[in-house]
C-alpha cells in the first residue's frame, strides 16, 4: 500500500511539474486593453486610454543577440539613416525596394496615405494612432522617405511562406504576423488552428483562444522529456483567456481591434454552408469516411464572412497553416464540394482584401496548390534550403531570385527572401521559441468527433 501511495505521489509531483512549467512559461499579459475587455472589466470604449497588446508584445521577445526586439520604427530610422549617410545604393534592400517587404507589412488605407502625402501629421487619423504605429507613419511622411510612401498600397496584403518542415515558416508567422503586424498596424490576428499541434504558442500569453460553443474538447500537454507524463490541461493553462463562438459570423462580433486570436475549428461547421454555399458534413452525420468534412474547411467560411459581412472591418491578418492541404492542386468535385470551395477562395480573398484582410499562408510547396490562389497571392517568402518556384509555374508570375541567392542570404533558420514581381529583399527575425522552456506538444481533441469517426 505504501508503495502504491508513493507511486501515486510521484505521479502527482510529475504532473505538477509540467503544470508549473506551463504556468511559468505562459504567464498571461493581463494589462492591455484587449485583455481587460475580454475579462469583462469595462466596455471597449471606456478602455481607450489603456495600451494595446501590440504596443508591448515586441518587448517580450529577444533578438538573436539576446537583447529585446527593437521597436519597428527604430529599425526604419536605422535604414533611412544608412541611406542618408552612405547613399541609397548602399542602403539595405528592404529600404531600396520597399514594395518587396515594407509594403507587405505596413498597412495603410486611402485616407491615411493621403494625410501622409500632405504631411498632415496632426490629423486625428494619424495623431490618435497607438504610439508604435504613429511613429511608423511619421517616418513614412518624412521627405527623405517619399519613395517608400509612394510604394505603399492600400487594403490588405498576402504573404505566402514556403519550405519543407523545420525551415522557419512557423517562426516567421509568429514574429512577423503575431508580433510585428500588431505593433505596426494594431492588427487583429486570426490564427486558424489545427488540433494536433498549436503552432502559435510563443504568442499564447497575449492570445484569446476562440472555442466553438457547446463542443466538448480535451487538451493535453505532452513533454518531450520521457520522464514527464502527458497531462490533461485547461486551455487557460497556456492561453490568456477564451471566447466562445456559435458560427464564423458570430466570432466577428466578438473580436476587437488589436486582439490576437487562436481559432479552434467547429467540428459541427455551424453557419459554414450558408456562407460558402458548399457542403459540410460533421462526422456524426456521415455514413462513410469520405463524407466527413476536414476541420480545416472552416477556413473557407471564415474568409467568406470577412469578405461578405461587415461585422468587423479593422485591419486583420488571417494565418493559414498547411495551405496546400486547404487549396490543393486539381481539387475534386467530391462529397465535400472541395472544388467549389477552392475555386471560390481567390474571389473571396479579393473581396476581403479590399476590406483590410491580410493573409499569411504557410505550405511545403507552392506547386501543389491550386492555380487560383497562386494568381491572387502577391508576396512570396522563400525559406532556407528551399528552391524558388519556376517562373513557368502557372499563376506565379515573374520569379526574380534563384537558388544561389537563397543560399547566400537565407543560409540558416530565421532568414528568408521575400519577393514580389521584380523586387526582392533578404529579411531575418529572431527565434520566438526562446521565450519559454516547455519542450513538447500541446494538442486539442474532440472526443465525440473521434468516436463518430471510429464508428464509420
Amino acid at each position: 500500500m505504501s508503495k502504491s501511495f508513493s507511486s501515486r505521489e510521484k505521479s502527482r509531483r510529475k504532473k505538477q511539474e509540467v503544470l508549473q512549467r506551463l504556468h511559468e512559461d505562459f504567464e498571461p499579459w493581463e494589462k492591455s486593453r484587449q485583455a481587460r475587455y475580454h475579462a469583462g472589466s469595462k466596455s471597449w470604449s471606456r478602455l481607450s486610454n489603456v495600451h494595446n497588446d501590440g504596443e508591448v508584445i515586441f518587448r517580450q521577445f529577444e533578438n538573436n543577440d539576446g537583447n529585446g526586439l527593437k521597436p519597428f520604427h527604430k529599425k526604419l530610422k536605422s535604414l533611412s539613416r544608412t541611406a542618408r549617410i552612405s547613399g541609397k545604393e548602399e542602403a539595405h534592400p528592404v529600404y531600396r525596394y520597399p514594395s518587396a517587404y515594407l509594403d507587405a507589412i505596413i498597412h495603410l488605407d486611402d485616407a491615411e496615405k493621403w494625410a501622409l502625402e500632405e504631411r498632415r501629421l496632426d490629423d486625428d487619423i494619424i495623431a490618435e494612432q497607438p504610439a508604435p504605429r504613429r511613429k511608423v507613419l511619421e517616418w513614412l511622411a518624412r521627405p527623405e522617405n517619399e519613395d517608400v510612401l509612394m510604394a505603399m498600397g492600400d487594403g490588405g496584403t498576402d504573404l505566402w511562406a514556403h519550405s519543407e518542415p523545420g525551415e522557419g515558416k512557423t517562426s516567421f508567422a509568429n514574429v512577423i504576423g503575431g508580433v510585428r503586424m500588431p505593433e505596426i498596424n494594431n492588427e487583429t490576428l486570426l490564427w486558424m488552428l489545427t488540433l494536433d499541434e498549436l503552432e502559435c504558442l510563443p504568442l499564447a500569453p497575449f492570445m484569446t483562444i476562440a472555442v466553438p460553443e457547446g463542443v466538448e474538447y480535451e487538451v493535453h500537454a505532452k513533454p518531450r522529456n520521457p520522464t514527464l507524463p502527458t497531462v490533461e490541461i485547461e486551455l487557460t493553462d497556456v492561453f490568456r483567456d477564451t471566447v466562445e463562438y456559435s458560427d464564423p459570423r458570430d466570432l466577428m462580433t466578438k473580436i476587437v481591434p488589436g486582439g490576437l486570436y487562436a481559432v479552434l475549428p467547429d467540428p459541427l461547421f455551424r453557419g459554414c454552408e450558408q456562407l460558402t454555399r458548399a457542403t459540410y458534413t460533421p462526422a456524426r452525420y456521415a455514413e462513410e469516411p469520405a463524407e466527413v468534412t476536414p476541420l480545416r474547411d472552416v477556413n473557407f467560411a471564415f474568409l467568406e464572412t470577412r469578405a461578405k459581412d461587415d461585422e468587423f472591418l479593422h485591419p486583420t491578418t488571417m494565418i493559414n497553416d498547411e495551405f496546400s492541404d486547404l487549396v490543393p492542386l486539381n481539387p475534386e468535385a467530391d462529397e465535400n464540394d472541395t472544388n467549389r470551395k477552392v475555386k471560390g477562395w481567390p474571389v473571396a480573398q479579393g473581396k476581403a482584401r479590399k476590406k483590410n484582410l491580410s493573409m499569411i499562408n504557410l505550405s511545403h510547396s507552392i506547386a501543389r496548390c491550386d492555380e487560383g490562389p497562386r494568381e491572387k497571392n502577391r508576396w512570396f517568402v522563400t525559406m532556407p534550403n528551399t528552391p524558388p518556384p519556376a517562373s513557368s509555374l502557372s499563376g506565379i508570375g515573374n520569379v526574380p531570385i534563384n537558388m544561389s541567392y537563397i543560399n547566400k542570404f537565407a543560409d540558416r533558420k530565421g532568414r528568408a527572401v521575400i519577393w514580389r514581381n521584380d523586387n526582392f529583399a533578404p529579411i531575418q527575425w529572431p527565434n520566438p521559441y526562446r521565450r519559454y522552456r516547455f519542450r513538447g506538444e500541446i494538442s486539442v481533441s474532440y472526443p465525440r468527433r473521434e468516436e463518430a469517426l471510429d464508428a464509420l
